[in-house]
């Protein structure tokens, strides 16, 4: 399952690209307000992303990783692969953790990160996507979470849609 946290702007979007490849996305947390979460089937993104994009979507993001504070050596070298993943694609990736916190962290208008099975989403007043990318030894799944900072939506999708495509 791959979980989208859009905003109602993008959820519009999302859902008519959905219906008119046929998709049916469903929402688990209906109902709750300030919430606005879709999941669709791994592969769906695939045929998803190409009907959303427009002429006037923003240029390629800077992407910010942010791996070296994560705990779990498991999830951590997940994000670093994801990071190196999206570089291979011609993405800027930028390291967030480098300088400590003596340096002011570089503007990133994508951010990959470790992400969590059931998401707070109210966490991330973004929007986010997480994609699962593996299995964790102890058998978990190995989450890794993309938040896109405003106006980066469009783009969110298409790099969840090539993370998405190398985890198949």
């Amino acid at each position: 399952m791959v979980a989208i946290a859009a905003t109602a702007r993008w959820r519009a979007r999302i859902v008519a690209a959905a219906a008119s490849a046929g998709i049916t996305l469903t929402d688990p947390l209906a109902g709750v307000p300030g919430i606005r979460v879709l999941t669709c089937a791994p592969g769906d993104l695939s045929v998803i992303v190409p009907r959303l994009a427009r002429d006037d979507d923003p240029p390629r993001p800077a992407i910010g990783a942010r791996s070296d504070s994560i705990a779990d050596r498991e999830l951590r070298d997940a994000v670093a692969d994801v990071a190196a993943l999206l570089s291979l694609h011609g993405n800027v990736v930028l390291d967030l953790d480098a300088g400590g916190r003596r340096r002011r962290p570089a503007r990133a208008d994508v951010v990959v990160s470790a992400g969590v099975d059931r998401p707070e989403w109210t966490q991330w007043p973004e929007p986010a996507v997480a994609l699962p990318v593996g299995r964790h030894r102890r058998g978990g799944p190995l989450t890794v979470a993309l938040t896109a900072g405003p106006g980066f939506e469009g783009a969110l999708l298409e790099l969840a849609r090539l993370v998405e495509a190398d985890a198949a």
